[in-house]
């Protein structure tokens, strides 16, 4: 990191800014080295590579897996440029800043699934019913006679992400009157689309319905174009209408765009596609070998002839995500040294970045049948050579609206505390990427998709406080020193208090009463609320009021998402310390903290999965923080 301040005039002053960051690692790799095994320990078909060689992974049912664990070796190489600078100008009543921003990141990486290959033995094959699964065959015995149940291998991919952002800003900082400041800001930015250093992409021409390489003519050469429109205005306001009453009006709106970051492993990108990436997949009835035995080997791997390959893709001339945010608040200070603050706060998300399936069977089906799919040609000699789409798309939309008070006690007298109360709701139609479950039910009816966030929580209070119990000299009680003071003056006793509502959840199905092929969290239909008069962690809800789908011709579940809500929370984290003077230049701090001090269980979402059946449906099994904890520190400082 280089920094240079310089005051070019007594009222303007230039900040200039340069980071360079660079990290390098490779993991778990065998001290031995990626070596390719002997013949007698080969599995025909695997690549001798001298990047990935290991031995085969070998997972027999009931036992330990053998060989070169998947995902490994990982080789990653991470770099970020960041250059900024600013110029700030006081200019009167106005405080002036300007100036621009660059960042140049990179993130290479070498991480396969299974690369040279994943063979898992179930005992189908050794049962005495002829391998129909009785339960009598062995794991280990179907790897020693050499037929796996499923075999997948994966086509070697390295990809380096390459990202470029550019940016500007200007800032006013306008006192306009004794009582009013005004801040006002526009900010540009600009983001190139996420491109590999040696056009190892592909994306999806949903008009063609072809998988298209980075460079293809006609395309745009890095499988995207962005735009370069991207102006985010600023405005904050403090009044004070009265300037003898400590009151305060504080308001303001801001637009912020979201540039996503180049992304790590993650297999949600366009690098892992055809024909850079694919990982076919060999699977037996059990009954009677698949393709791939530990004599036959892995065939050729050719990307024309990958059945069902999964398809990533994105948004040609995708939007930038963006938040709008505006939020205005009262201050008053009452006496004791207390404020309290009322606010409003919104947010509203506007082209986020979600994930539909392109290739889910359009309408409903009485039985589920992959030629339907909208790019499964059966008349090609490979009928369906694609199947799951994640097709990445700026199409997300939510909503947040939050009434906050906060309350705030500056140190006096020994005591502070801070109380904040919030009762907010938060709606979106489909989750972003990062959250669980990101496919839709539907992903041709969105709007089925509409209701409560994940991260929806209506109401929470969280209290803060720190107090010094009046004992000991200076104090209202036993003011004096000695060892009496020693021992009991000084105390400070606090904690954080916290009460909050659940998180909303579904209820699901386990199978897809559509016959579509969704990805998405298949929900059941819905008669009632799910409510109970006194809910407990061996029944959360009602799993009578979500009957499961029965449509002959196939349909999805009725129930809205996030209908219902979870387990709260009521923890209470309690401390005390003291510092002990030592001598003028050694001071002793002991702290004594109690980390959920009443032992108050804060339970984990009940099983939502209505299909579980009596004794699981609807039962909590687990806890999200840990019961009471205690523990005792010293510190010394010199």
């Amino acid at each position: 990191m280089f920094g240079l301040n310089y005051a070019i005039k007594s009222n303007m002053v230039n900040a200039f800014r340069a980071g360079f960051n660079r990290v390098h690692y490779i993991s778990n790799s065998p001290s031995y080295g990626q070596q390719f095994p002997p013949a007698n320990l080969q599995v025909p078909g695997v690549p001798n590579d001298p990047l990935i060689n290991g031995l085969t992974w070998f997972a027999p049912g009931g036992y330990a897996g053998l060989g070169e664990p998947l995902f490994t070796p990982t080789r990653s190489t991470t770099q970020d440029i960041q250059i900024n600078d600013t110029l700030s100008i006081v200019h009167g009543k106005h405080l002036l800043k300007f100036g621009p921003q660059f960042r140049f990141d990179q993130f290479n990486l070498l991480q396969i699934g299974q690369p040279r290959g994943n063979l898992s033995f179930s005992g189908q094959f050794t049962s005495d019913s002829g391998g129909l699964g009785d339960g009598s065959g062995n794991g280990l015995a179907d790897m020693l006679v050499g037929l796996p149940i499923t075999s997948i291998i994966s086509s070697e991919v390295y990809f380096g992400n390459r990202q470029h952002t550019y940016g500007a800003f200007v800032q006013d900082t306008y006192r306009a009157t004794s009582k009013l400041t005004l801040d006002l800001g526009l900010r540009w930015d600009y983001a190139t689309p996420v491109y590999e250093s040696q056009h190892r992409q592909s994306n999806w021409d949903y008009t063609k319905g072809v998988l298209v390489p980075a460079g293809t003519p006609g395309y745009p050469k890095n499988l995207e174009t962005t735009g370069k429109d991207d102006f985010a205005p600023r405005i904050g306001l403090a009044y004070s209408p009265f300037p003898s009453k400590p009151f305060v009006i504080r308001g303001g709106y801001g637009r912020f765009f979201v540039f996503y970051e180049i992304r790590t492993g993650d297999p949600l990108q366009v690098d892992y596609n055809l024909p850079f990436f694919f990982e076919p997949t060999f699977n037996s009835d059990g009954i009677t070998p698949s393709q791939v035995t530990l004599t036959s080997g892995f065939p050729a791997l050719n990307p024309s002839e990958a059945p069902f390959a999964n398809v990533t893709s994105q948004d040609w001339n995708p939007h930038t995500p963006v938040y709008d945010q505006w939020n205005l608040n009262l201050e008053y200070q009452l006496p004791g040294q207390i404020v309290i603050s009322p606010g409003y706060v919104g947010t509203k998300g506007t082209h986020l970045q979600v994930l539909r399936d392109y290739n889910q069977i359009p309408t409903p089906q009485s039985t589920y049948d992959p030629t339907l799919a909208p790019y499964c040609d059966p008349t090609a000699t490979l009928q369906c050579q694609y199947g799951t789409f994640t097709s990445i798309t700026n199409h997300g939309n939510s909503t947040y609206h939050a009434f906050q008070i906060k309350a705030e006690k500056r140190t006096s007298h020994g005591l502070y505390f801070l109380s904040a109360f919030t009762f907010g709701k938060a709606i979106n139609d489909q989750p972003e990427i990062c959250c669980n479950a990101p496919w839709p039910q539907d992903s041709y009816n969105i709007a089925a998709e509409k209701g409560l966030a994940d991260y929806d929580n209506r109401k929470r209070w969280v209290n803060s406080v720190d107090y010094l119990l009046p004992v000991g000299k200076g104090q209202a009680f036993m003011n004096r020193g000695g060892l009496a003071n020693s021992i009991l003056g000084g105390w400070h006793v606090g904690g954080i208090i916290t009460f909050r509502s659940g998180f909303p959840f579904s209820p699901a199905i386990g199978f897809d009463p559509s016959n579509t092929g969704s990805p998405g969290l298949q929900r059941s239909n819905q008669t009632g609320s799910g409510a109970l008069a006194h809910p407990s962690p061996n029944l959360w809800f009602n799993p009578n009021d979500f009957p499961i789908p029965n449509c002959p011709n196939g349909c999805f579940g009725n129930a809205h998402k996030n209908v219902l809500e979870g387990p709260g929370e009521k923890t209470a984290d309690l401390s005390a310390r003291k510092m002990f003077n030592v001598t003028e230049r050694f001071t002793l701090e002991f702290r004594a903290e109690f980390f959920n001090a009443f032992n108050h269980p804060v339970f984990s979402q009940p099983d939502n999965y209505i299909t579980d059946g009596p004794g699981a449906t609807g039962v909590i099994t687990s806890t999200v923080i840990p019961q009471r904890q205690i523990q005792f520190a010293l510190k010394l400082a010199f």
